[in-house]
């Protein structure tokens, strides 16, 4: 998935310049809110079936500093963005930011029930590694294949809520192992599909009108919504009301006091996509559901999961001989990101939270593929910068380069050109890509930065150069 923020390490920073150079219905119709039946106080048990993407470590910290969810169990399903066993060692690592290394944890299989789509290979290693966050070292304790066994021991016992953020591999087996699970779930809340709108499955060789997490495993996606069990569906329609923003990421900086905080905020404000309007709570909004948060609400539909090969493969449909879901259809995008906010900084409802600091400067970046020209302050103070980049020439781009002093940006690009190497340039810190929609925020420091463009294929060019300080 990548992030916005390249650091200068020896591959990152030669890879970023040459890039450029290279590139329930309540029966009249109206929605129900989701709830929970708990007590009052009384936290929701809970399994989690997850493929460790960056939106699900994001939903596990919320989850793990929530009051009002007890993580029971982790469930880590190979057919999704993490492999297995390497799953095993990242969630070892995320139960040690928050001191939970006593929760069990287990893999699944590694195939689909039936045929063989998969996550692209560029995802999965990147989530492999955890996408390069601080985690603690941790030592791995849970079984590389025991996780159909973990799922029963759970919810055997009945009343516990199982939140899938992956696909649904390890839940269909758990179900075809012991069927009366699905009597003795409290409910399953899935992180997936895309009911009324269109899916997000898109790449080279792909063409889907599926979500992601059911279309890795439609066979698995559709025995688990037949099984008769309470299924709570969080789609795309859902999750496209509640986009990640910059200025989420900025309010939950100014409140990361923690570490869990601290690492969500890293998660989100690396990750290029952000700026662009493309990243959206999809695991996170799921969990909070999943614990009754008090903004979301759902309608009853009879729902089938498209099991045949195609585009429409892993879609889910309305139809009249389906079975019956609770899908949610509207969420309080505010009062969520302000739940999640606290409960990652461990604020209470009454504490005020600080505000953000506005940025140094603004500045506007274009390219007319000859030239390229900035539009804002040449001077400005150490502190966060927000860019807006503007071209008509499709696959063009530019970032923003920290300079250590050694070069200027013009020897810099020089040296790429004639070095094709995987060594860094000398002469740079850190590279920011900068979004061609929306704004992106780069914290500039001493003693400069300085602007690069290029289009597809084309050596990049260089632009003005910023002093910081």
């Amino acid at each position: 998935m990548g992030g916005s923020r390249v650091h200068a390490a020896v591959a990152a920073a030669l890879l970023v310049v040459t890039g450029l150079a290279a590139c329930g219905d309540d029966g009249d119709g109206g929605g129900a809110a989701v709830t929970t039946t708990r007590p009052p106080g009384t936290p929701v048990p809970l399994v989690v079936d997850t493929d460790l993407a960056a939106d699900d470590l994001a939903a596990l910290l919320f989850l793990l500093s929530s009051p009002d969810a007890e993580v029971r169990a982790i469930t880590v399903t190979g057919t999704g963005e993490v492999r297995c066993p390497q799953g095993l060692e990242v969630a070892a690592r995320l139960l040690a930011v928050t001191g939970d290394d006593d929760i069990p944890v287990a893999c699944g299989r590694s195939d689909p029930l039936e045929g063989d789509a998969a996550f692209p290979d560029e995802w999965r290693d990147a989530t492999d590694e955890a996408y390069g966050l601080p985690l603690p070292e941790a030592e791995p304790t849970g079984s590389e294949d025991g996780a159909v066994e973990l799922l029963t021991e759970q919810l055997g016992d009945g009343g516990v809520t199982l939140l899938t953020l992956g696909p649904l591999t390890n839940v269909a087996e758990a179900l075809r192992a012991e069927p009366e699970l699905a009597e003795e779930v409290a409910s399953i809340v899935v992180m997936g599909g895309a009911v009324h709108t269109v899916g997000n499955v898109s790449g080279p060789g792909l063409r889907s009108n599926a979500e992601w997490n059911l279309y890795v495993d439609p066979v698995a996606a559709a025995e688990v919504v037949a099984s008769g069990a309470p299924v709570v569906l969080v789609p795309l329609d859902v999750t496209n009301e509640a986009p990640v923003t910059l200025d989420f990421v900025d309010l939950l900086e100014a409140n990361a006091g923690t570490e869990p905080a601290r690492l969500v905020a890293q998660l989100f404000g690396e990750n290029p996509m952000v700026p662009a309007g493309e990243v959206f709570f999809w695991d996170p909004l799921a969990a909070a559901v999943a614990i009754g948060a008090d903004m979301a609400s759902s309608e009853e539909e009879a729902i089938t999961v498209v099991t045949e090969d195609g585009v429409d493969s892993g879609r889910t449909r309305a139809s009249e001989d389906g079975d019956p879901v609770m899908v949610v259809t509207e969420v309080d995008a505010a009062a969520f990101e302000e739940l999640l906010v606290r409960t990652l900084a461990g604020l209470s409802e009454g504490e005020a939270l600080a505000e953000p600091a506005g940025p140094v400067g603004e500045g506007t970046i274009t390219f007319d593929g000859t030239t390229c020209t900035y539009d804002g302050p040449t001077t400005v103070p150490a502190g966060r910068m927000l860019f807006e980049y503007r071209s008509e020439l499709e696959g063009s781009g530019a970032v923003v380069v920290h300079l250590t002093g050694e070069l200027t940006v013009e020897e810099i690009l020089e040296y790429v050109v004639a070095n094709p190497t995987d060594e860094a340039p000398p002469g740079v810190d850190e590279l920011f890509y900068v979004a061609a929609e929306g704004q992106t925020r780069v914290d500039v420091t001493p003693p400069a930065v300085a602007i690069a463009c290029s289009e597809p294929q084309a050596i990049p060019i260089a632009g003005p150069t910023i002093t910081v300080g």
